[in-house]
């Protein structure tokens, strides 16, 4: 494949899983309560498994267009900040993909037997397990955030130092990574303000997306 379709191609995929989990997040219901009242409104949300799927089809699609973010740095002062943005990046998304893929199946299949047997003893249980195992998916989201803000500063950096990008969006990326890290660090993962440290990253992610389609890689005629 010639350089510049397969840095198209990159750019795409880093727009599109975004977008998709953009849309996803727009879609998901706003869990509030106990265990119980979130299995209720899990169970009741027709849509569910799609929203999550929609997110983890995103990670796979974003972390390829990171590829082609660190690929177009190749050769420049700034392949080596991308490079590592890319590495904490895939370790970000791979945090975040714990709390996602719980929720698409254990919380799911947990859901539906609450829904199914309340009231009774095997609705206890669910909730009980839900409990027990959802605080887990929570720290793997909190630090998943924590390390894409990280990635997301590198990334930036990389921008700055390559100066293929505008330095508008590597100072983009360097601000969002920064409030990304401390919403991860200073808010506790039961929080709005813990979820919020994806949103910015993601924006950047996307703006960077629209801006890679059409361009040259370095180094290309």
């Amino acid at each position: 494949m010639p350089p510049v379709e397969r840095s198209a191609m990159y750019a795409v995929c880093l727009l599109a899983g975004t977008l998709l989990i953009i849309v996803a997040a727009a879609l998901h219901p706003n869990l509030q309560g106990d265990g119980a009242a979130q299995l209720a409104m899990i169970a009741a949300c027709a849509s569910w498994r799609a929203v999550h799927w929609a997110f983890l089809f995103g990670f796979a699609l974003s972390l390829t267009g990171l590829v082609g973010v660190a690929q177009h740095h190749s050769g420049t002062p700034g392949e080596g900040p991308t490079r590592a943005g890319l590495t904490v990046g895939v370790f970000a998304y791979s945090c975040w993909t714990v709390i996602v893929a719980f929720m698409v199946g254990t919380g799911w299949s947990l859901a539906r037997v609450y829904d199914s047997a309340l009231p009774g003893l095997t609705a206890t249980r669910a909730v009980f397990l839900y409990d027990m195992s959802h605080p887990l998916g929570l720290a793997a989201q909190r630090l998943g955030g924590f390390a894409l803000g990280i990635s997301t500063y590198l990334f930036g950096w990389g921008v700055l130092r390559g100066r293929l990008l505008p330095r508008a969006l590597g100072w983009a990326g360097v601000a969002s990574g920064l409030i990304g890290l401390a919403l991860a660090a200073g808010f506790p993962e039961t929080t709005k303000a813990d979820q919020a440290a994806f949103v910015l990253p993601v924006l950047w992610q996307c703006a960077t997306g629209l801006l890679l389609l059409g361009r040259r890689p370095a180094g290309a005629a």
